[in-house]
């Protein structure tokens, strides 16, 4: 039965750029291509996927969540995020043109964020395998929908155990500081599951505290709430069924053309595990 690694792009692209922003123990650093290329090689191997899909995000601030919180996601002066943007911007495009040639499908649609995209794919690939790479706790409610999708957590090396109640509803009692969205003041992970393992007790506590937030906060993190949900689902059998490409003489171009350091040495490791992909 086929498999199909699913990777949020920018996230995991973060993690690149971070790494070579960090790195001191070298004396000459590898590309962020390399570092990026050589995290999806290591899960290549680890679940041997028979296709591979990255993800991106549309500009946030043109993000549909948006218009229902201006301050979402708001991270200018986040403690949680380093202000990587324009190495993201350069690294970013560097990127995707390298896996357009290395049989990579790639999704990407204005407003929407890369969650939207990989809920819509997991939803299409059903009931096919799917394991989604990322470190965003938003994706940890697809595989509490979908029996057949995994979240592989690359921080912590290891799958994501599904929770006992539903992520996007323990969001909207509680809020999500990473995205800036507020929940009720004094509910925290312990009274989020008092309320949730009773329904009585959930209503009881939105007639008394107003039901705003929580439809609103249930709006912003519940991925089957997205209006376009039909829509993506639609983008995505589209794009499946484009054939991809393997290209070894674009990519010995791309690697001249910005001076790719590392990618010689270790062409082989980094390339070769791409060919197979379908």
């Amino acid at each position: 039965m086929s498999k199909h690694l699913l990777i949020d792009g920018r996230n995991i692209l973060y993690r690149a750029v971070y790494a070579h922003h960090s790195e001191r123990n070298h004396e000459v650093k590898y590309h962020c291509l390399v570092i990026y290329l050589r995290q999806i090689v290591n899960w290549i191997n680890q679940f041997n996927p028979t296709a591979v899909s990255v993800f991106w995000d549309a500009p946030r601030i043109t993000v549909w969540r948006k218009r229902l919180l201006t301050t979402y996601k708001n991270r200018a002066s986040s403690q949680y995020v380093l202000n990587l943007g324009e190495l993201l911007a350069e690294n970013g495009a560097i990127v995707k043109e390298a896996l357009s040639i290395l049989n990579v499908r790639q999704y990407e649609r204005p407003q929407m964020e890369a969650d939207d995209l990989i809920y819509a794919a997991s939803c299409v690939l059903h009931p096919k395998s799917t394991i989604i790479v990322s470190t965003d706790s938003d994706l940890i409610q697809i595989p509490y929908m979908i029996s057949t999708a995994s979240v592989y957590d690359p921080q912590k090396a290891r799958i994501v155990n599904v929770p006992k109640h539903h992520p996007a509803y323990v969001k909207a009692l509680s809020g999500d500081k990473a995205d800036s969205i507020d929940g009720y003041k004094g509910i925290g992970p312990k009274k989020c599951d008092a309320l949730l393992d009773s329904h009585e007790k959930l209503q009881v506590f939105l007639e008394d505290r107003g039901r705003e937030t929580y439809h609103r906060n249930l709006l912003l993190t519940d991925l089957s709430l997205n209006p376009r949900l039909h829509v993506n689902k639609l983008y995505v059998q589209r794009v499946l069924g484009t054939s991809v490409c393997y290209d070894k003489d674009k990519m010995t171009e791309l690697i001249r053309k910005y001076k790719i350091v590392g990618m010689d040495s270790q062409y082989a490791n980094l390339v070769h595990p791409f060919i197979r992909l379908t």
